[in-house]
This record gives C-alpha cells, structure tokens and sequence, in this order.
C-alpha cells in the first residue's frame, strides 16, 4: 500500500512497528537516528508516503528532523506522524506547530498504530470519483 520510513532509536520499538505495518501490507524502511534518515531521503529512488518520527533519538532528536524536512519544498507534503513516550501537552503541541499530522504514544496498541498511520495517509482518488 505505502512506502513509509521509521525512525526510531529503540531496536524493539522499531522492530515491532515494522512487523504491525508491513502487516498492514505497508512497506518499511526504518533507521535509528533523524541523521540516518535525512541521509536516506537523499539517495531513495522515490520519496516515501509517510514518516514516523520519534521524538528523543540521538543526535538530531525527532522535532528537528521535522523541522528541516518542513522546509523543503521537496519534503514538506509528506505527512509526519511523531512516534514518542513524551506526554507533556507543550511537546506535543510545538510537534503539532512544525507540521506533525499525528501523535502516538509509546507504548502503543498494534491496532491502534496500524489504524492511526493508515488515516494519515493520502487516499487514492477513485476512478468513480475522478472522471
């Protein structure tokens, strides 16, 4: 369906995600730090559907990730959904004001991070519909 990169610096989460998503028939790339993924985006031969950020990785944390990738023309349209154990209305907040279309809390139900991505992302327009 999708072709969605995960950054997340916690093996299990990641791996647990990957395995939900790709479930979902979803295909996943996953990396472990915002550096990892900006590196990515410059060599991918196509841009990806979604990412999922988490917010404390090492290095460039998640909202700084968001941040760069909002301003550039080339990432700004790809939806971003942050990944984070953080609860605190004031980070969710400043996510919310970068351009981040979702938060989902560590830990998260299977269903409910299968259901939440796949709301996130863009609907093919039917034939029905576009002629």
């Amino acid at each position: 369906m999708a072709y969605i990169i995960l950054a997340e610096d916690e093996i299990h989460i990641q791996r647990l995600a990957k395995v939900v998503l790709e479930k979902g028939g979803h295909t996943i790339q996953t990396v472990s730090s915002g550096e990892e993924l900006l590196k990515c985006l410059e060599t991918v031969t196509s841009l990806p559907d979604l990412m999922i950020l988490d917010i404390m990785m090492p290095g460039i944390d998640g909202l700084q990730v968001l941040r760069t990738l909002k301003a550039q023309p080339k990432y700004a349209g790809i939806p971003v959904v942050m990944l984070t154990a953080l609860a605190q209305e004031a980070i969710v907040l400043k996510g919310i004001q970068l351009g981040a279309k979702d938060y989902i809390r560590k830990p998260f139900h299977p269903v409910d991070l299968l259901d939440r991505i796949n709301r996130q992302l863009p609907q093919p327009v039917s034939k029905a519909e576009g002629s």
